[in-house]
């Protein structure tokens, strides 16, 4: 069975960790190319679509390439209801299938958070995934807490989001001790000793060994190339960004079947 891997659309984003997080290019001039390409899908960067003008927004509802996964940060305290909201509003609208999305980093909202949940899944399109991601800064990045909170979830449209190749094989091993089949996605980023960016084929055995794992534990799920090699890069472009994402791409197909 093919696996499906998707680019996420923030990796040629220049503009994906500035204060305003205004979007430099249309998602809809790339898709021919993503297509080109091989990928399956994509993953749409909250603000290609908020932040789009109506016309765009069209051409992302009719896209031929699916959009599989929109990436959502609502926040899930009290002040981000009106945020996940639009989250739901976008979501629908550009028929994703699932929704990517994160957790707060305060231990004593846990409650909170999984409550919140809760109800914004009542408020997607029925059959989304919620796919959260298991992300440093949040209470998700410690393996026992997302074991509970996933218990907390127990429906099973509650699914998880890993890094495989920016853990350590052990720890790797700890999420799907913890979590098993709740692990369906993996959003794909290798960074050197330093923290640059890398394309996957620069540290193939540190890759494939990632990948070995995985396939032990049973992974079936999808991918998102999310970075690459030049990202932040001083002299980052969208050409070399896309050449990269594409290498890992063909990468992943080599390695991963």
């Amino acid at each position: 069975m093919k696996t499906d891997i998707y680019i996420g659309t923030i990796l040629l984003e220049r503009n994906r960790w500035t204060r305003e997080k205004k979007p430099t290019y249309l998602v809809s001039e790339w898709i021919p190319r993503f297509a080109e390409a091989g990928f399956d899908g994509m993953e749409l960067w909250e603000n290609h679509a908020a932040l789009a003008s109506s016309t765009e927004l069209k051409l992302l509802q009719e896209s031929g390439l699916p959009i599989t996964v929109f990436n959502s940060y609502a926040a899930f305290d009290a002040e981000g209801e009106a945020a996940r909201e639009e989250a739901v509003r976008l979501t629908s609208f550009v028929n994703a299938r699932a929704v990517k999305f994160n957790l707060g980093k305060e231990a004593g909202e846990k409650d909170l958070y999984i409550e919140n949940a809760l109800k914004w899944k009542q408020q997607l399109p029925p059959g989304t995934r919620l796919l959260c991601e298991c992300h440093a800064g949040t209470i998700m990045e410690d393996p026992k807490v997302a074991k509970e909170v996933f218990a907390a979830w127990e429906d099973k449209a509650f699914q998880a989001i890993i890094h495989p190749f920016t853990t350590d094989l052990p720890v790797l091993r700890e999420w799907f001790a913890h979590l098993g089949p709740r692990i369906t996605h993996a959003h794909v980023q290798l960074r050197d000793a330093s923290g640059t960016m890398q394309r996957l084929e620069r540290q193939p055995e540190e890759v494939g060994n990632a990948l070995r794992l995985m396939k032990e534990e049973g992974f079936c799920g999808s991918f998102t190339l999310e970075f690459t090699e030049g990202t932040r890069a001083p002299s980052e472009s969208v050409e070399q960004l896309f050449a990269s994402a594409v290498a890992d791409l063909h990468f992943l197909r080599e390695h991963w079947t």
